[in-house]
């Protein structure tokens, strides 16, 4: 399955290599519009210096184990199964200067069964944690790497408090 869909500023390019039920491809397909204006603010709150962006792209690929498995191996030297990659198109956004009106930010890959995994372990929707891994990608994408430091780390979590917050209030103000 593949669908593009267009967000009034995040733009998602969606694939799956797995089987997803009708109600979580509905689900997902409306959790990205939810995403769209908490993407908005964390650009206001400077998660990057940017000026003047029109719209945010994205590529996703929702896949299976084998699969990010063997693009963890592939491309970060990690023969494991892990629950979600990216692949930024940029650097580090944090030290360029944003001067595209559309920035394509980069491929994100998230793993399924992870999702699947985590949700029941911590005790939470599978759209929840997807919603969270899907935030989490999306800053490293951003330029931000909770491995490099601990400081890093602290950092990237507040975005993501900051993301996830933001998200909560659209979900049930919608």
């Amino acid at each position: 399955m593949t669908f593009m869909k267009k967000h009034p500023f995040l733009m998602v390019e969606y694939h799956s290599s797995v089987k997803l039920l009708p109600s979580e491809q509905r689900q997902l397909k409306k959790w990205l519009d939810y995403a769209s204006p908490v993407v908005l603010e964390l650009l206001k709150q400077k998660i990057i210096p940017a000026k003047d962006i029109e719209s945010i792209q994205v590529s996703l690929l929702i896949c299976g184990e084998q699969k990010i498995r063997k693009l963890n191996r592939d491309f970060r030297h990690k023969d494991k199964v892990t629950d979600v990659l990216s692949f930024p198109s940029h650097e580090d956004l944090r030290k360029t200067k944003v001067t595209e009106n559309n920035l394509f930010l980069g491929d994100l890959a998230i793993c399924h069964q992870k999702v699947r995994q985590q949700a029941k372990q911590f005790n939470i929707s599978y759209m929840d944690e997807f919603i969270h891994l899907f935030f989490h990608g999306l800053i490293h994408l951003m330029g931000y790497d909770h491995e490099i430091s601990e400081e890093e780390e602290r950092v990237m979590q507040l975005w993501e408090k900051l993301a996830l917050d933001n998200f909560s209030k659209k979900k049930k103000g919608a």
